[in-house]
């Protein structure tokens, strides 16, 4: 599994070996729950972003290997990050903050979602399904059962104990 984030930045080389940019982006289609592609941003201040399908993706591994760029289509996951996520009764449950994506076929598996700064630190995060979801235009509707939690808990940064004594 990814996250978006491990492709942020990234960098792009094509099947001849040249190096095209960083990925600056990723293009989702909410309704349909996958990745169509990734916005890159170019090597030369004179070119303009060019997009890259997921169909013409050849590997990726600390840099992504390309067939080809293409014209864009989707919406781009910086748009809607940081939105709203309400539930069915309008309550606030966090906001968006990272997409959980296949390996293989570049779906979108989970949303990670943060509920502010002192949660995220000592709750950890929590991992919603993308089919329980509806993207309005200024939050998501969240339509599943709140009872089922997954999260991400917070690591322990308390360093390493010695316990080897005899």
């Amino acid at each position: 599994m990814f996250k978006w984030r491990d492709f942020y930045l990234m960098k792009v080389y094509d099947s001849k070996n040249k190096y095209i940019g960083v990925v600056e982006d990723v293009s989702i289609d909410f309704n349909k729950g996958i990745i169509e592609g990734f916005t890159i941003s170019p090597a030369s201040i004179i070119k303009k972003h060019t997009f890259v399908s997921s169909d013409a993706i050849v590997s990726i591994d600390k840099v992504m290997r390309i067939k080809e760029t293409s014209k864009f289509k989707g919406l781009k996951f910086k748009e809607i990050k940081f939105i709203d996520i309400i539930n069915a009764n309008n309550k606030l449950i966090g906001v968006l903050e990272d997409l959980i994506i296949d390996k293989e076929e570049f779906s979108i598996k989970g949303l990670i979602i943060s509920s502010g700064i002192f949660d995220k630190m000592f709750k950890g995060k929590e991992i919603i399904t993308l089919k329980h979801c509806i993207l309005c235009d200024d939050y998501i509707l969240y339509n599943g059962n709140e009872r089922i939690k997954l999260k991400t808990l917070p690591h322990n940064l308390g360093g390493s104990k010695d316990v080897s004594k005899a």
